[in-house]
């Protein structure tokens, strides 16, 4: 008896490792909206939009920042904080035509925030924290993987040899001029195109084992568990239509990073999150 109760304890192990769940979504009422100026999908039709667009090869450029891994140096259910700020740090990139890569720090915001921690958290609540707040860069705060007390120190600091870290009170500050949602594919396309990437939820248990091509989601559930980032569309020589999508698993993971997810099949995006970047500090 004490082997199959050692194998069922193991498979429970196993389907709550797959289940996990890195959302903790807030009350979207509570979160609300700040729309300063037209919405995309208020002056792009589906017809104005390109069959295939992806933020990585714009006229043969790249306008996405580095990728990033939610999961070292300790495991940290962060996924709706990098599916945020990296977004935030793509809109920062197309903004200055390429010539900047700020990356927020995710650290402060796990700090200080009230979008969540590394036991989940809120996309649209992360980018309306920054609207509030401001956010350092991660020269001020390097990511590391855990649930940190809110202090200076702990928001930007500096070491020097032989002397004690010190907190830095003097630092640019990331901020967003507006935030929202986007609902339904004509939507998220248009403001994708128009504006950069956008931060949607969905079922991970499908993606864990994916190493590349066009996920059909035909295994996943109707649950949503994390967050991740959509960066553009296409459609396949077969004619089958996916988004491109960005992970936070490393680069070891899917195709460098990033991933493809049939789009009209059983995952519909629903609302994605979006920030409009300001860095006049910088």
């Amino acid at each position: 008896m004490i082997r199959p109760l050692v194998a069922f304890v193991a498979i429970l192990a196993a389907l709550a490792q797959a289940y996990r769940n890195e959302l903790v979504l807030q009350d979207p009422r509570e979160i609300g909206e700040v729309v300063r100026s037209p919405r995309p999908h208020t002056y792009l039709k589906a017809s104005d939009l390109p069959e295939n667009f992806d933020w990585r090869n714009v006229n043969g450029r790249s306008y996405v920042t580095t990728d990033l891994n939610q999961h070292i140096p300790v495991y940290c259910g962060s996924c709706w904080a990098h599916s945020a700020m990296s977004s935030i740090a793509d809109r920062i990139k197309i903004m200055t035509n390429g010539t900047r890569e700020i990356i927020p720090s995710i650290q402060a915001l796990i700090n200080c925030g009230t979008a969540g921690s590394c036991n989940g958290g809120d996309s649209n609540a992360a980018n309306r924290w920054v609207y509030n707040n401001g956010i350092p860069d991660v020269t001020c705060q390097q990511y590391q993987a855990k649930n940190m007390e809110c202090t200076e120190m702990n928001t930007c600091m500096n070491c020097e040899p032989n002397k004690p870290c010190y907190p830095i009170k003097n630092y640019p500050v990331i901020r967003v001029s507006e935030y929202g949602g986007a609902t339904g594919d004509d939507e998220v396309m248009a403001e994708i195109y128009a504006r950069g990437p956008v931060s949607c939820y969905l079922d991970a248990t499908c993606l864990e084992d994916y190493t590349g091509g066009i996920a059909d989601y035909e295994e996943c559930g109707l649950a949503t568990n994390h967050a991740i980032q959509i960066a553009g569309w296409g459609v396949a020589e077969d004619g089958t239509k996916y988004w491109i999508g960005r992970n936070s698993w490393g680069t070891y993971w899917g195709e460098k990073g990033w991933f493809k997810i049939v789009r009209g099949g059983k995952w519909h995006i629903r609302t994605c999150y979006w920030a409009v970047p300001d860095i006049s500090d910088y």
